[in-house]
């Protein structure tokens, strides 16, 4: 196989060593990501919640439902926030900062 001149060839390690591959997280998206992954289990929660709770099925288990999903949905999303913020934190990895464009 033949490798064109203008592609990027991984440096040479020495024999014996492995390279690692550090994965560096932002932690604004590790809040970002666990919040929206919680908020939308938050919502799932409260819609199903609001459905078991009711003792009926009428029109207005449809306005529960909607209500208990953003009352999940944004309790979620905290949760969420907080989360992704400790695992950001507690990793101890920040991100590199362009200094002077």
């Amino acid at each position: 196989m033949a490798t064109e001149t203008g592609q990027d060839t991984p440096a040479e390690q020495p024999s014996g060593t492995k390279a690692h591959r550090i994965l560096i997280v932002d932690p604004a998206d590790a809040v970002t990501g666990m919040s929206i992954v919680f908020g939308v289990i938050g919502a799932l929660v409260g819609a199903i919640a609001a459905v078991v709770v009711t003792p009926g099925l009428s029109l207005a288990v449809l306005g529960y439902c909607v209500l208990a999903a953003l009352a999940g949905g944004s309790a979620g999303i905290v949760t969420g926030g907080m989360v992704g913020a400790i695992l950001a934190v507690a990793k101890g990895v920040t991100p590199p900062r362009d200094i002077g464009s």
